[in-house]
Formats: C-alpha cells, sequence, structure tokens
C-alpha cells in the first residue's frame, strides 16, 4: 500500500464531527509513513488529531491480525506512545499479584502493554462485583498514579 493509498483509507475512516482529517488538517505523511513502515499489515480503524502538552499529535487505532494497539505520533513521524492489548496470561506474574493484592477478591479480565520511550507500564483491568477497576504497574509491580 502506498502512502497516498494509506492516507486516503485513513481519511475514510475517520468520520466524527471535528475530528475530520482532511484538506489542511490531513495526517502528515511523515506519520502515515511512520506507521506503514512499522505495521504494513496493520488494519487503521480510527485516527484523530489531538493536543499534548500544547502539542499537536496524532493517534492511530489499529488492528493488526488479532493484536489491537493504538499509537501516539508526533507530527513528525516519531512514536510518542503504544498502547497494546495483550492476553491477561502476558501480564508478568508480580504485576498479577500486586493486582490482585491492591482489590481483594477482583479477577484480572484486561490488559495493555504501554510504552512510552523506554518506559513500558502494564495497564490492567480488574472486575469485582460487577465493578471494573483500572490499575496501572511498571514491569516490577510497583503502582503508577
Amino acid at each position: 500500500m502506498t502512502v497516498r493509498r494509506l492516507l486516503a483509507a485513513i481519511a475514510g475512516a475517520v468520520a466524527l464531527p471535528g475530528a475530520s482529517l482532511t484538506g489542511q488538517d490531513s495526517l502528515p505523511p511523515a506519520v502515515a509513513s511512520a506507521f506503514h513502515q512499522t505495521y504494513p499489515a496493520a488494519r487503521v480503524l480510527h485516527v484523530s488529531k489531538e493536543r499534548q502538552g500544547g502539542k499537536v499529535v496524532y493517534e492511530i487505532e489499529s488492528r493488526d491480525g488479532e493484536t489491537r494497539r493504538d499509537l501516539i505520533y508526533s507530527t513528525t513521524g516519531a512514536v510518542l506512545e503504544i498502547e497494546e492489548r495483550i492476553p491477561v496470561d502476558s501480564v508478568p506474574a508480580v504485576v498479577r499479584a500486586a493486582a490482585e493484592r491492591r482489590v481483594t477478591g477482583a479477577k484480572l479480565v484486561g490488559a495493555e502493554r504501554v510504552t512510552r520511550g523506554t518506559v513500558m507500564l502494564f495497564e490492567v483491568q480488574l472486575r469485582v462485583n460487577g465493578r471494573s477497576r483500572f490499575l496501572t504497574y511498571d514491569p516490577e509491580g510497583k503502582a503508577v498514579e
């Protein structure tokens, strides 16, 4: 798929009023190219233009086979953050234990591996009494607020 086709597919995936990425607000070629080069088989589900720390960023929600992945790019195509859904049995045992200690009687029902630069975190979803709680831990099981 060429960058032009990827841009067309991404622009077609956006259907939210005020979040349209067409015309002068289109996805920068550097972002489209960086995404396509790293994830050539991924399907773009949604694209949004956002602000983080006063700077414009682009979020691409995608599916690559069975893997759901959300990526945040700078306008130059640098990856700022990757959120990747992972099977709950892939969560490190020390993280699982810490989460289960913090929320007694809860069941781990979902997880994401979040990478920001060289920092990796695990966001876990626990369910207890029909309610969900979301907690974040570093790979050693230390809670991150």
